[in-house]
């Protein structure tokens, strides 16, 4: 049995894009007449609601001249027939009828949509598409009642406005066929000369396989050669599907990787980069897109840029390079650790793998720690080397003088309760920084806590005489660990008496609308280039760096602990005015006094 021809199968196509092009016109022209007959329907309805409003308002605008009047002036504006009908039926207006021939129309009390407007309590509307006795034509009318003994309005609109509608949808559809049709009878003609007929000539030559063919159609005059092309055609499709799917597989991987990937071409162009890379590399302001750029000419960093680039194909060009954050040479956002490895796919052009690794936060854990080290090693060596020394000199023999056993043992004992001070600052820290989440957490009376951090440093605030004000409300409660409480509010307070002048103040206020605990000194204050830096660990600036007090924990303790509530604690200062600290806390531990 053969198979169709081309260019029957093109006939046959063009009569079912033909049929399915009427069917599609038919099925727009109903429903546009659909549309355009609800929308002719709802500007009915509105001129209604427009005339029942001006009636509301003005009750004689439907009685005698002026309700004709009204009709005309309507319809003049609108182009819709408008009729008004008395509660007894009478017409007392109508636009398309003369004044002096209204008592000649018959009663419209039992017209359909007259009828419906009155029976229909809730809205008072009406409508029918029926034919009319007064102007012999089909209508679409609208009625709107007024009330049980008022007048009712109708508006209608005639077969005009339809047949114009209709008019113009027929003979754009009509058109727009005829071009389809002068179209594909076109590419029909055409395609049949330029394609079966050559294949038609080429059928027998077909037959020999010996001879290059192509495909170009799944018909009967190339059958042959569509089965075999069909094959190759489906396992190419089929082998670009998984190539797709590995590629999009392969760059939502790489754009997702928190390490940066930058893959360079053998002379150092730009071939691919991903969204880490773009973030972690120092680029230039007028970087733009990035690919095809030099990657010299795309970052800030010389010796990055130098390093990835320099060499050319067949050099050594494998290795490792650091990038410090903050060199100044450089202005790098970040420590970043480089890799470069050479790609020398078979078959393949040189390609060279760039990779980044964020390390910053490995660097500032190292600083941190050495930092940490050498200054606790500072801090211990002090009193320790105190202690030794005056040990010493008592073995060595003034142990028998009371006059300097005394002071020495003073000192000793001074410089080791300084020693268990900062030991017990140091385990206080590392409680804080471990434990990221209260275990134990209870409401807790912040006035009672502030009262008893004040009870641990009276006797030295008395012997300054600096006074003490707590308006911290009574009932105001926190949802804390009382040891966290305890180590926030008594290092404030302790700094704020240490570092107070004499006969100075300390005031503690609640404001509670911005829910801050603000906690205010009368000192010396806190130079400006110090105020970054005082929560940091063993950090002294000011007046705290010229006392040998404290162990420069306190505020580093002070931080941590209200990390972990998400409080978040702030200091303002001026120098000779003393400071303010604010302790500002999230609204999911305020217990009382909101």
């Amino acid at each position: 049995m053969s198979r169709p021809s081309l260019l029957s199968r093109l006939y046959l196509l063009l009569g079912l894009l033909g049929l399915g092009f009427l069917l599609l016109a038919g099925y727009l022209y109903r429903a546009t007449e659909t549309i355009f007959t609800r929308e002719l329907r709802k500007e009915l309805v509105g001129d209604l609601e427009w005339m029942a409003d001006l009636a509301r308002r003005d009750p004689g605008l439907l009685q005698g001249a002026r309700a004709d009047s009204l009709a005309r002036a309507v319809s003049r504006y609108k182009g819709y027939r408008v009729t008004i009908i008395a509660p007894d039926g009478r017409v007392l207006g109508d636009s398309h009828v003369p004044r002096d021939s209204l008592a000649t129309l018959q009663n419209h009390a039992t017209r359909p949509e007259v009828l419906q407007a009155r029976r229909d309590p809730v809205t008072g509307m009406g409508q029918a598409f029926r034919y009319s006795t007064s102007i012999h034509q089909i209508m679409m009318y609208e009625a709107k009642s007024l009330g049980p003994q008022a007048p009712v309005l109708r508006i209608s609109a005639g077969p005009a406005t339809l047949d114009d509608f209709r008019t113009a949808a027929r003979r754009t559809a009509s058109l727009a066929l005829l071009l389809f049709l002068i179209a594909a009878a076109v590419i029909a003609l055409w395609v049949s000369r330029r394609i079966s007929r050559p294949l038609l000539r080429l059928r027998g030559e077909a037959r020999d396989v010996s001879k290059p063919l192509h495909w170009e159609a799944p018909f009967r005059e190339a059958e042959i050669l569509n089965d075999a092309f069909t094959e190759y055609s489906d396992a190419v499709q089929k082998l670009a599907a998984e190539v797709r799917q590995e590629r999009d597989r392969l760059l939502a991987l790489l754009d997702r990787l928190e390490e940066g990937v930058v893959l360079l071409d053998r002379w150092g162009s730009i071939r691919a980069v991903n969204e880490s890379a773009r973030r972690l590399l120092p680029l230039r302001p007028d970087g733009g897109a990035l690919s095809g750029m030099f990657f010299r000419d795309a970052v800030r960093h010389e010796g990055l840029g130098r390093w990835a680039t320099e060499t050319r194909p067949g050099a050594q060009r494998e290795g490792v390079y650091q990038v410090e954050k903050g060199d100044l040479a450089t202005d790098s956002p970040v420590d970043l650790l480089c890799h470069l490895r050479v790609l020398q796919p078979a078959g393949a052009e040189e390609e060279v793998l760039l990779t980044l690794v964020d390390v910053t936060s490995f660097r500032n854990l190292d600083r941190a720690k050495t930092d940490f080290v050498a200054n606790a090693s500072h801090e211990l060596k002090t009193p320790l080397s105190s202690i030794l020394g005056y040990a010493e000199t008592l073995l060595d023999g003034a142990q028998d003088n009371p006059a300097a056993r005394g002071p020495f043992l003073q000192k000793i004992l001074s410089n080791a309760k300084r020693l268990q001070s900062l030991v017990q600052d140091l385990l206080n820290l590392s409680q804080a920084e471990s434990q990221i989440v209260p275990q134990h957490a209870e409401p807790l009376l912040v006035h009672d806590f502030i009262q008893a951090a004040w009870n641990q440093h009276r006797t030295a605030a008395e012997n300054h005489g600096i006074r003490f004000e707590n308006r911290v409300p009574p009932d105001l409660a926190w949802n804390m660990e009382p040891r966290d409480l305890d180590l926030i509010l008594g290092n404030l307070i302790g700094n704020a008496v240490k570092y107070n002048a004499p006969a100075g103040k300390v005031r503690v206020d609640w404001e509670a609308g911005s829910r801050v605990l603000g906690l205010r000194d009368t000192g010396a204050g806190i130079p400006a280039e110090a105020l970054p830096r005082i929560f940091e660990r063993f950090y002294r600036g000011g007046m705290a760096r010229a006392s040998n007090e404290g162990t420069g924990l306190g505020l580093a303790i002070v931080k941590h602990a209200a990390q972990r509530y998400g409080i978040n604690v702030s200091a303002e200062s001026r120098l000779g005015e003393g400071s303010v600290f604010s302790v500002e806390v999230p609204v999911e531990i305020l217990v009382g006094s909101r």
